[in-house]
């Protein structure tokens, strides 16, 4: 593993920090988003996030994604993702703080029960992918993609 820069520790350190903050983000932000989409009992949405994957789905099959409008959907796909992924999988959400990784000093999931290799998911990447496509795109696919890559991976 190499050394980090100045700045690459002066990231790490600041993340580290507020790593709290952001987990303790996530819960209103998922909840919040619930409610615009007008789901049914939005704080539900953290403690069995699956559930309301074909209703975001459905939302965003056919949904025309201003450049303006992707950040703050990114923030709510990749959260949703994320608590998917936590919960079928048995990951957490963590810093990246491997410099040789792709998704170094980014916030992912990974640790997955039982993984024997580092794999992880960065689900604002993955988001990312998903609203960069044209309609219609297929957000309960892409979960499922997700889900069987790093299962391959843990075999």
């Amino acid at each position: 593993m190499r050394d980090l820069s100045p700045e690459e520790k002066a990231v790490r350190d600041r993340r580290k920090a507020e790593f709290d903050d952001f987990l303790a983000e996530r819960m209103p932000v998922l909840a919040s988003f619930a409610e615009a989409l007008e789901l049914e009992n939005p704080p539900m949405i953290v403690a069995d996030p699956q559930l309301y994957v074909p209703k975001v789905d459905e939302f965003l099959e056919m949904q025309d994604i201003q450049e303006n409008d992707r950040e703050w959907i990114i923030l709510r796909l990749g959260f949703l993702i994320g608590e998917v992924l936590v919960q079928r999988l048995g990951g957490c959400w963590l810093l990246n703080d491997n410099p040789d990784s792709r998704t170094f000093l980014r916030y992912v999931v990974g640790q997955f029960a039982g993984a024997r290799t580092s794999a992880m998911v960065d689900p604002f990447e993955v988001a990312d992918v998903l609203t960069s496509q044209k309609a219609p795109r297929h957000f309960s696919a892409m979960i499922e993609e997700v889900v069987a890559e790093v299962v391959r991976a843990l075999a």
